[in-house]
């Protein structure tokens, strides 16, 4: 007897992605967006690490059994000091590094399945959110690289 199951599970292509532009550092903009939204997103215990690479990239996810979302907010610079490598006026230089450096000007991602014109402009308003808008179609492989 053949018996057929249907799976009704999400992937990671089913979720939208939003590139965020904002001067907030990452856990402030997550404190707006929870109140905001009704959220409950908190700090992952693993940070996202580039290979051979020492940068992590802090990671903030919610599970929403009842509105059935899943949220994850992905930082997709870091700023890290070290020191120079030529003696100069500085002890300590500061680097900017990119998770995707296709999205340069992207601070923040946000994965979230189910999202809606409404989510968007909510996360627009919020005070110092620069730019909101969804990932440019041409860059749907980094949706495969954001699941974990």
């Amino acid at each position: 007897m053949v018996t057929h199951t249907l799976s009704l599970e999400s992937t990671a292509l089913d979720q939208d992605v939003l590139c965020v532009t904002t001067v907030l550092p990452s856990y402030l903009f997550v404190f707006h967006l929870n109140r905001l939204l009704g959220l409950s997103l908190a700090r992952s215990k693993e940070d996202l690490k580039l290979e051979n690479a020492a940068d992590s990239f802090a990671v903030y996810e919610y599970d929403c059994v009842v509105m059935q979302q899943s949220w994850r907010v992905i930082e997709n610079h870091v700023v890290s000091t070290s020191p120079p490598e030529q003696l100069g006026m500085f002890d300590r230089t500061e680097q900017r590094r990119l998770l995707f450096p296709a999205l340069s000007q992207t601070d923040l991602l946000i994965c979230v399945n189910d999202m809606t014109e409404n989510i968007a402009k909510k996360i627009r308003s919020i005070s110092r959110v620069i730019s909101c808008s969804e990932l440019p179609k041409k860059y749907n492989k980094i949706k495969e690289k954001l699941t974990f």
